[in-house]
């Protein structure tokens, strides 16, 4: 299989197109990881984004004559993911619709509640990478709006302490809401 890992995607799209199976087993292993893990960042639903991955890869070979157009699979690729994505938040915006009749106007509202709920779950998963003090010092700061001299003279530390605590928050704050925006993401959780 060495020599298939050397082609270029074009060329395992082509040899796809003849039913060649290796190339889609090269194609499959150098793109399936990629695609999941950027798609988890943005719907952590292991077991869906499993399935719409196998779906996409399926439909792929189903198609593997029609196939040698594509300029770029890497692209394709993610935009058949993104499309699965969209269409099963949809789905189960409408199915939850139907099955508790609200009305098309709570549509946007349900969607809404389930970015809240996904940043909050975020919003939690960082909390738990701080440390007891650190997250401490981070709520009261951005939760209960006290200034760090404050914060030091309630939890009995120094304000070089409290700086260096937020400092870590932050920091992890950062890191795992890199792709909302901090200050929205934070001020969205705390203030809902």
């Amino acid at each position: 299989m060495t020599e298939y890992i050397a082609l270029q995607d074009e060329a395992l799209l082509a040899l796809l197109a003849n039913n060649d199976n290796r190339a889609f087993e090269t194609l499959y292993q150098r793109h399936a990881a990629a695609l999941y893990a950027h798609a988890y960042k943005k719907f952590p639903v292991p077991h869906l984004l499993e399935d719409m991955l196998q779906d996409i890869f399926i439909t792929l070979y189903k198609k593997r004559a029609a196939l040698t157009e594509i300029k770029n699979l890497s692209a394709y690729l993610h935009g058949a993911l993104r499309n699965r994505i969209l269409n099963e938040l949809r789905n189960s915006l409408l199915h939850q619709q139907h099955h508790q009749h609200l009305p098309i106007e709570k549509i946007a509202e349900t969607a809404n509640t389930y970015d809240y709920k996904l940043l909050e779950k975020r919003f939690a998963a960082a909390l738990d990478k701080l440390t007891e003090r650190s997250r401490e010092v981070f709520l009261l700061s951005r939760r209960d709006h006290l200034s760090n001299k404050e914060i030091a003279q309630r939890l009995g530390i120094s304000v070089k302490a409290v700086e260096k605590h937020m400092g870590k928050s932050l920091q992890v704050m950062r890191q795992e809401f890199k792709d909302y925006g901090l200050l929205l993401a934070i001020s969205v959780i705390l203030y809902q």
